[in-house]
This record gives structure tokens, sequence and C-alpha cells, in this order.
């Protein structure tokens, strides 16, 4: 095992689960990845004292639990999760077909239950390095592009891997300066070619993904968290739009789409023939998956923003300031009024619009105006 796929699980456990002495992990893995799953219980083992139980999954089912990194029987239940997903190859999604649920989570758009509850352990989500995840990066690309790009993005080839290099303390400063605003409104304006007004969803917070337990731990499920979000009315958005980045849809990288918003939802867009029939597509999947229902907040200057494309939604959101068509994420919705007038769709697209030039501005209950992000960067008053 390389020296990258060793600090790949120092950074698992330690930042984004921080495991702890006498915790126990579970890992849900397959067999393609049953090395780095037992280096992970090994590493796993140094900070808790304890073995980790690896789940063998095969056609989504368990088909066989090992106690792994321990010479007696593990007589304590899981207090951390993590999963270790294969990352497949696509297959082209056909036209005027409704996917079922499976075939949406294949291809990385499935939505969020809006209700989802309050997670009771720690738990993550490593894509672990792989051949196909190489070649839907670049058609060219190899084991070693994906292995580069996770390594980019962490900066697995520092020294200093394992210090706080996007301080999460900084984040949830800066959404709790946002929240303590009461934003109830806000507009976006980019020169390359976004200009949208917006409501924030009422009983909405923003929010990251940085998680806290009720009993205060914290952890990151995606590994890496520099974006802070917050669901908006689903009816309020208006204008127009323009990607700044690419974006993945239904497994194909759509470089070019501008399209214009009313009452929030999706008309009349602009695209090439190959994305535009994936965009409709995905509109006729269900009646709300077109509807724009989330802001999310990201630095041009993070080392997520250096990248130009993951083909992972839950880091793509992180390159830039994006919009999220169909199902928002739950973490933001606080009241149960929140979660009944949130945009409830099977499906969920994040497309990145924000640049340097990117200009948000908001407004609380009484009128008065904030810029909230300028210049790649979240302002602070």
């Amino acid at each position: 095992m390389n020296m990258l796929m060793e600090r790949y699980a120092d950074i698992i456990l330690r930042k984004a689960l921080r495991l702890q002495q006498g915790d126990v992990l579970s890992i849900n893995t397959e067999e393609e990845n049953s090395d780095f799953a037992h280096l992970v219980a090994n590493k796993a083992k140094i900070i808790t004292g304890n073995g980790s139980y690896i789940q063998n999954i095969e056609n989504g089912k368990v088909i066989e639990t090992e106690e792994a990194a321990t010479d007696f029987p593990i007589e304590k239940k899981p207090t951390a999760l993590l999963y270790l997903p294969v990352y497949r190859s696509y297959k082209e999604a056909e036209d005027a077909t409704v996917l079922s649920a499976p075939e949406i989570q294949r291809f990385r758009h499935l939505s969020e239950p809006l209700d989802n509850s309050e997670p009771m352990i720690p738990f993550a989500s490593a894509p672990v390095p792989s051949a196909d995840w190489g070649q839907v990066l670049d058609e060219d690309g190899n084991l070693a592009l994906a292995a580069s790009v996770l390594s980019d993005l962490l900066g697995l080839g520092e020294d200093d891997y394992l210090d706080e290099k996007e301080d999460s303390s900084l984040l949830i400063y800066e959404r709790d300066r946002l929240n303590e605003l009461e934003l109830v409104k806000g507009s976006l304006r980019d020169e390359e070619g976004t200009d949208l007004e917006f409501s924030f969803l009422p009983g909405s917070d923003f929010a990251t993904t940085i998680t806290t337990l009720k009993n205060g731990r914290s952890f990151i499920p995606t590994i890496y968290s520099s974006d802070i979000f917050r669901a908006l009315d689903k009816t309020s958005v208006n204008g127009y739009f323009s990607a700044t980045r690419p974006f993945m849809l239904f497994g194909h990288i759509v470089r070019y789409f501008s399209a214009e918003v009313k009452n929030g939802k999706i008309e009349n867009y602009s695209t090439d023939n190959v994305s535009s029939r994936l965009i409709r597509l995905y509109l006729e999947q269900d009646e709300n998956a077109g509807y724009v229902s989330e802001l999310s907040l990201a630095e041009e200057s993070t080392s997520a923003g250096c990248i130009e494309y993951f083909a992972l939604p839950e880091w793509d959101r992180m390159r830039s300031t994006s919009i999220t068509l169909g199902g928002p994420r739950p973490d933001s919705l606080k009241t149960a009024e929140a979660r009944e007038k949130a945009n409830d769709s099977l499906l969920t697209l994040t497309i990145p619009v924000g640049s340097d030039t990117a200009i948000i501005t908001a407004e609380d209950r009484d009128g008065n105006e904030f810029v909230i992000m300028e210049d790649g960067f979240i302002k602070e008053e």
C-alpha cells in the first residue's frame, strides 16, 4: 500500500471521523477495496485500541462480516461507520426513460429524504481511487489520475497533510455569522453570465457538511468540507445563470450550460446536443426536478476550487458557489414547516455558477443589505 493511501487512511480516521480511544469502527466495502479496508482497520486500532468490523457488500447486500485487526472477539457495537464505495463506470442513460431510484443513485443524482433524522454516531463515505474513476475524469485517465485528484484535494503529498488546511473552525464561524444576520432574500450576479434573485426558505439556516452530534462530537461525512449552504424558497428564484465549471449529469460531463429561471423553475436552457438530451431526461423524471432549491457558498481559493472536476457531486459542489436543482440537502432545514415546504424531488443536481467576479448580496427582515460574497471570498462586514 503506497504512501498516498496510507495518508488517505489517516485523513479519514483522524480528520473526518475523528476517532477516539475506545471507539469501534465498522467498514462497509466491496472486494475491490478489501486491502484498503484492512489498512484502515489496522490504523484505526492504533487510535481506538479496538479491532474493526469489515462488512463485505455484494449487490447492495452484506454477504460477510469480518472482525479485523484484533486477536479477540469484538465485544462492542460500532461507534463509527465508514463506507468505501467502488467507483463504477457508467452506461449511457436512454431517452424517454423514467429511471428507478437505484438507477438515479447509480448516477449520483438521488436526493436525500427531507425528513432525515439526526445521526447518532460519526459516519463518512470515502471514495477510493480506481481506473474507472480516472477514466470518467478523462477518457485517457487511469488509477494514477484519480489518485492525483485525491492527493491535490487533501494535500496528501505535503508533510503537514493532517493539519487543518481548510480550517473547519473558520467555516463554522462564517456559517454562524451568516445565521446571526437573519437574512431573508438575496441576489447573485456574476460577469460570466449569472443574475439571480431569490428568497431563503423560512425555517432554514446556513449549514455545512461538518456535523455535530448531540454530545458535541463533530465529524465530516464527506471527508472534506469547504461550503456553506442554505435552502431556497422553490418559487422565489428568478433570472438567469451560466455554469462556470463542468458538472456531471447521468455520467456525462456538461461543459457549457446556461438557463433562464422563472418562479424557481428552469426554462429556456442552452447547451450542446448531448447535454440537452440529458437535461431534458433529468427534468422529465419528476415535476420538481427543475426547481432551484439551494444556494451553496464556496470560496474560490480552496484546494477544491483549484480542481476542475471530481466526478463526485459531494466534492464538485465545493469548487465554487453553486445552485442546486431538485432536492436540497436536509441539513439546513431546521423546522417542520421548512421540511414541508422545501422542494421535494427524487433527484438532485448541483451546478457551479460562481467565480472571482461573483457578488452575492442579501437583505434581512428590516431591509438592511449585506454583501456576503465578493471577489471569490465570503465577506465579513
